[in-house]
């Protein structure tokens, strides 16, 4: 991991925890050497990324005492402030390409609405289905069909593709996303259609707070197949699998039987299943999708509609 990088993602978790009401001025944050060992970075590049961070006004750096979220008082808070500055530097970066201000929103309107883009995202559990699906359509305003991978048929080698063989979903998409899981299968449909793909990747403080919750004791996850379960126990666990404990939606006993005051992983569709349970959850307003898969979903909408524009 480059320092650019590195900075970004401590950027992108702090904005994220102030968004969320996580975080507020003046609190403390973890300290070089907890960054350090939580990274595995060197102590100087945790140092090099707070430094740089404090010439943004996001944190304050204070000697012999640690770092703290800056106070944020020139834009009326630390949302807004933050917000503040984001926003200068998109209408900054329009300016520099001869975008006036005031034009920005309609440019920005043509480049993500003039297609109603339509996704088919292909996973094999009705968790990831209800997770990605849901947050394709919600964050990035794609028409999304969530469709089980199961569904797609096998292609031979050197076979000629008949598109009739697809789900309608898939042959009618402008898109098509998967998980790491399953790219092997999707990716010869993509190219036999002639469609974009885009792999989606989880978001790394979502793989950070997980990966946390299981190192400091156990993690309950309540989902829905059991194949997610055993896939996260499989992806997060390693060695440490057996802190990672599955909890069928279905399984009501199970459910009745959980500690209300032990925060647990519930995925989007055990909640479709059990509605709102009344005990604390791990991840209540983490993002699921990486902001490199957020990047890659962006451009090809981008393209998309500047294609249909110009049709």
């Amino acid at each position: 991991m480059t320092l650019a990088e590195f900075t970004n993602r401590l950027r992108d978790r702090f904005v994220v925890a102030l968004h969320q009401g996580r975080l507020r001025a003046g609190d403390r944050l973890p300290s070089i050497r907890d960054l350090a060992r939580e990274y595995d970075q060197d102590h100087r590049a945790v140092a090099r990324a707070y430094r740089t961070l404090e010439e943004e006004g996001l944190v304050e750096v204070r000697t012999r005492s640690g770092v703290y979220v800056a106070r944020q008082e020139r834009a009326g808070g630390e949302v807004q402030a933050e917000m503040a500055r984001w926003m200068a530097n998109v209408l900054t970066e329009g300016w520099k390409r001869r975008i006036p201000v005031p034009d920005l929103a309609a440019h920005i309107r043509r480049s993500t609405s003039t297609l109603p883009v339509r996704c088919a995202f292909l996973e094999a559990t009705e968790d990831a289905l209800a997770a990605f699906a849901t947050e394709l359509g919600n964050d990035f305003g794609l028409q999304t069909t969530p469709i089980p991978v199961q569904r797609l048929p096998t292609l031979a080698a050197n076979e000629v593709v008949v598109p009739e063989r697809f789900p309608i979903d898939v042959q009618q998409a402008e898109l098509l996303a998967t998980t790491i899981f399953h790219v092997a299968t999707v990716r010869p449909v993509a190219e036999a259609l002639g469609k974009p793909l885009v792999v989606l990747t989880a978001h790394p403080e979502l793989v950070a707070q997980i990966r946390r919750a299981v190192s400091a004791g156990s993690l309950t996850i309540v989902c829905v197949d059991p194949q997610f379960g055993e896939r996260m126990r499989t992806t997060y666990g390693g060695e440490l699998a057996d802190r990672i404990r599955v909890v069928l939606a279905d399984d009501a006993p199970a459910v009745a039987a959980l500690d209300p005051a032990e925060p647990v992983l519930l995925t989007r569709a055990a909640r479709r299943r059990l509605g709102d349970l009344d005990f604390p959850r791990l991840l209540p307003h983490s993002p699921t999708l990486s902001p490199e898969s957020a990047r890659e979903l962006s451009e090809i909408i981008i393209r998309l509609n500047l294609e249909a524009e110009s049709a």
